[in-house]
């Protein structure tokens, strides 16, 4: 896994299309303080290829979680939004500007960091 850095949060996402109309695939909490979260989104530095990427949340101190078998069922046209402030991370649904605002998600998670890899598209 890869650090996600703070200078590099946009292109990042921008990269993926900020995830509108990716695929929320699995929701794993490893440890009461570290959850992994898998997405399935094109890329658009691979010629738009389907590929995953998988996200690992660590030292989470808040979180609002969808049951797996609901996650096909959450809407991802405003695809997800990741905001670094005061020494936190906020991984959420939706395009909320802060990590207070972004309490109204119906999925966030607020860690202390993030780490993401990119892996084999998984259908």
């Amino acid at each position: 896994m890869k650090p996600l850095h703070v200078s590099g949060i946009q292109t990042f996402l921008s990269r993926f299309e900020r995830f509108s109309l990716c695929e929320i695939k699995i929701i794993t909490i490893k440890s009461p303080s570290v959850i992994e979260i898998q997405f399935s989104v094109q890329d658009t530095g691979r010629a738009f290829d389907w590929i995953d990427v998988a996200f690992e949340l660590s030292n989470v101190s808040d979180a609002k979680l969808i049951e797996n078998s609901k996650l096909a069922f959450l809407d991802m046209s405003e695809g997800i939004n990741i905001i670094s402030e005061e020494n936190k991370f906020v991984l959420c649904h939706g395009q909320y500007s802060s990590w207070q605002t972004a309490k109204d998600s119906p999925l966030y998670i607020i860690c202390e960091s993030i780490k993401f890899k990119e892996l084999p598209f998984s259908g």
